[in-house]
C-alpha cells in the first residue's frame, strides 16, 4: 500500500510538489518482545491547514500497518504527534509495511491548503470524510516473530486461495521453494478475516500449520539429500537454532517449533470463554 507519489484529486501535504511550502514527516521505529511488536511513530507537520484541522478534530493521524505474509492489516488513529501501536507478536512476520497519514474526519467543503503549489491558484476542493490530507514516506520493516500461524516457519510456508469453486479439502504442495497451502475460497476468506482477531490466530496455527509442519518434518527426516530445497534448509536451521534434534519424534518436534500450539489454543479459548478478549 504505497501512498506517496500518487495523483490525488486535491493537494496533499507531503505528496510530491502538491504543497512545497509545508512538510509532513513521520519517524518510525519498530521494537519487539516475546508478546508483541511495537511501532513508534513521531509525526511532525508544518502545514498550518493540517494542524488546525487536527486541533479541531476535523482530521486525525493514522498509522497503517500491513503484512502480506500473514495477511494482517490494521489502522490505528491518533491525534497527538507521538503514538505507539502494540500488535501481538504472532500477527506479523517477514516484511511489514507501515504508512502514516492524516485523513479528514468529516466532509470539507471549499477545502484549500495553505502554501500549496501556485498552479492550484484560488481553486478550492470538496474533500470527503476519510480522504487523505497529508502523507509521510512509508517504511518497510523486516521481522521474525517468535511464533505465528506462518511464523517462525513463515519463511517456508504460504497460504493461497484455490482457483476452483466449492468446498474443497486443504491441499499442500511440498515440491517448491516454499510449502504451498491451498484453501477453498470460503476457507481462505474466513482465514483472512479470523487471522486478525485476538485469541483466534493460535487456533489457526493448530488447525492449519501443525499438520503441514508435521508432514514437512517427516519428509525432511526421510530424505537426507534434499538440502537443495529452500524450505528444507530453512527448517533444518530453525530446528538447530532452537537446540532441538531433527531425529526427535515428529509430532513433539512440530509442537516445540510452534511453541506448544495446543496449550496456547486452550489458553486462548479459556480467555474467550471468560470474556478476556
Amino acid at each position: 500500500m504505497k501512498l506517496s507519489s500518487r495523483s490525488y484529486p486535491h493537494p496533499v501535504v507531503g505528496n510530491r510538489d502538491d504543497v512545497p511550502g509545508a512538510a509532513f514527516q513521520a519517524a518510525l521505529e519498530m521494537s519487539s518482545d516475546k508478546q508483541a511488536i511495537y511501532i513508534d511513530a513521531t509525526v511532525k507537520c508544518s502545514s498550518k491547514t493540517i494542524n488546525t484541522l487536527l486541533k479541531k478534530k476535523d482530521a486525525s493521524l493514522v498509522l497503517h500497518v500491513e503484512c502480506s505474509n500473514t495477511l494482517f492489516r490494521r489502522v490505528f488513529e491518533f491525534a497527538d504527534g507521538e503514538y505507539r501501536a502494540q500488535i501481538p507478536a504472532d500477527y506479523l512476520n517477514d516484511s511489514v509495511e507501515v504508512n502514516v497519514f492524516a485523513k479528514a474526519n468529516r466532509n470539507l467543503s471549499g477545502y484549500k491548503v495553505d502554501a500549496a503549489h501556485p498552479d492550484y491558484g484560488d481553486v478550492t476542493f470538496d474533500v470527503e470524510k476519510g480522504n487523505i490530507l497529508a502523507i509521510g514516506e512509508g517504511q518497510v520493516f523486516y521481522i521474525d516473530s517468535n511464533f505465528d500461524s506462518l511464523s517462525p516457519i513463515g519463511s517456508i510456508m504460504e497460504i493461497h486461495e484455490a482457483h476452483q469453486d466449492g468446498d474443497l479439502p486443504m491441499r499442500v504442495d511440498y515440491n517448491g521453494a516454499k510449502i504451498q497451502i491451498q484453501l477453498s475460497k470460503k476457507d481462505f476468506a474466513d482465514y483472512k478475516f479470523l487471522k486478525t482477531m485476538d485469541g483466534v490466530s493460535v487456533a489457526l496455527t493448530t488447525a492449519i500449520v501443525l499438520p503441514v509442519l508435521l508432514e514437512a518434518i517427516h519428509i525432511t527426516q526421510d530424505d537426507h539429500d534434499n538440502d537443495d530445497v529452500r524450505w528444507v534448509r530453512a527448517l533444518r536451521l530453525r530446528i538447530e537454532s532452537m537446540g532441538l534434534k531433527l531425529e526427535a519424534e515428529p509430532l513433539e518436534l512440530a509442537q516445540q517449533i510452534l511453541e506448544l500450539p495446543v496449550k496456547r489454543t486452550f489458553g486462548s479459548a479459556r480467555m474467550l470463554a471468560d470474556g478476556g478478549y
